[in-house]
């Protein structure tokens, strides 16, 4: 977190993300990870579905999330001689060498009024994903910079991301279990446009260079504030 963390926080708000922090393994640890490898498992969802997943772009098979450089590395993507990268908001793809042989800068801009319902091309897919793998690996441990908007009830709150910050939108609501760890997670992913409301449910944390990750990842719809039973997301994961 940056020097100016937990500016305006009431302490009761504060106290809830330190208790997160240290249950996902504490500042410190964060502080000194480099990078996280996750494999890819299997996926599922309508989201999935309508964007061409397994018929215009595929899963990486190993993930390779850089903290502290907002880059994300999906290896043997969009095939088994390219690797895709996720760097602060620009996609590459890249040869086996490193050497990039399609990019695009800002990519999000790319995401208009009407584009926002496309059929998925790879770089479309690795903007999505990197961006989103990138921010959950780096909560809660950043969730001071962000302005505080409000406690929701017992274990939650919410808060407003800095626009600079790559994430799904800037307002989002967190709760944590009764361990402390981010349990699940509100927002609307604006790539996808103003209908893509979700909750997002982090379950099957376990250990990862002394770090508390989420495993399984499952989005439903939401509605009135309230998950509905539509799945639009499920990801499984293993640690490297």
């Amino acid at each position: 977190m940056s020097a100016g963390a937990y500016e305006g926080w009431p302490t009761p708000a504060r106290d809830r993300v330190e208790r997160a922090v240290t249950a996902h393994g504490g500042m410190e640890r964060w502080q000194k990870a480099r990078s996280l490898r996750l494999s890819f498992v299997r996926a599922s969802g309508l989201l999935l579905w309508l964007k061409g997943y397994e018929r215009t772009f595929r899963a990486p098979p190993e993930i390779e999330v850089r903290p502290h450089e907002a880059t994300t590395i999906f290896h043997r993507y969009p095939d088994d001689e390219h690797q895709g990268r996720f760097v602060e908001g620009s996609v590459h793809i890249e040869g086996l060498d490193g050497v990039p042989v399609l990019s695009s800068a800002g990519h999000r801009g790319t995401f208009g009024i009407a584009s926002k319902y496309r059929r998925w091309k790879p770089l479309d897919a690795l903007y999505f994903f990197g961006y989103a793998l990138w921010h959950y690996h780096v909560l809660p441990f950043t969730l001071g910079d962000a302005r505080f908007i409000r406690l929701v009830g017992d274990a939650g709150i919410e808060v407003e991301f800095a626009a600079s910050v790559h994430t799904h939108c800037r307002r989002q609501c967190f709760f944590f279990d009764a361990e402390g760890r981010i349990a699940r997670d509100d927002y609307v992913a604006d790539v996808l446009g103003i209908w893509a409301r979700g909750c997002h449910f982090w379950q099957s944390y376990r250990e990862v260079n002394g770090l508390q990750i989420a495993h399984e990842r499952r989005v439903s719809a939401r509605a009135f504030g309230r998950p509905v039973p539509l799945t639009a997301l499920s990801v499984s994961l293993a640690s490297r």
